[in-house]
């Protein structure tokens, strides 16, 4: 029974050895990672508090934290549509611009994210990196349908910003992946 405890104790410590060097090792990938792309903080704070990226391991690491950033624009573009819905009771009069950037924002949900998603899920990159690139257009359409209407505030300038890094962030990832 004695020689028990010290087997014991030896697999509880290589246990969580091997959990802090998991853990170590998606550190090394999420800081190395965001260093490639162009909002490094931004990277950072997304991939670190989505519990996704603490398991990332093997061949599909990356292509699982571009998932997650895929997912943050998502999560952005659902966020914008709802702001949007609230504008467009309280400010009757920016009906016209407003509508068009609920149709943009719409596209990026029904269109650039599903495509970037089954994309990435299928092995085919390109597309999900074009769904992205597709992300910002949306939102400068939504930016331009507003000077067109000669709104001099935007009323969503910062989740546009938003949703344009996180969409260039996804991007640089993916594109780790070709």
């Amino acid at each position: 029974m004695r020689n028990l405890f010290p087997i014991l104790m030896l697999i509880t410590n290589l246990a969580l050895n091997n959990d802090n060097n998991n853990n170590n090792n998606n550190y090394n990938l999420i800081h190395s990672t965001c260093r490639e792309t162009p909002y490094y903080s931004l990277c950072l704070t997304t991939l670190q508090s989505d519990p996704r990226s603490n398991e990332v391991e093997g061949d599909d690491a990356i292509t699982t934290l571009g998932l997650i950033m895929v997912d943050a624009v998502k999560s952005k573009s659902i966020e914008i549509m709802e702001k949007i819905k609230e504008l467009e009771k309280s400010n009757p009069e920016w009906q016209a611009p407003l509508s068009q950037c609920y149709v943009a924002y719409n596209a990026v949900l029904r269109a650039d994210v599903t495509v970037a998603v089954e994309a990435l899920k299928k092995g085919v990159p390109k597309f999900a990196e074009d769904g992205m690139d597709d992300v910002v257009v949306e939102a400068q359409t939504c930016e331009y349908s507003f000077n067109y209407y000669n709104k001099l505030d935007f009323p969503i300038s910062n989740l546009s910003r938003e949703i344009i890094e996180l969409s260039k962030v996804a991007k640089s990832i993916i594109r780790m992946l070709l």
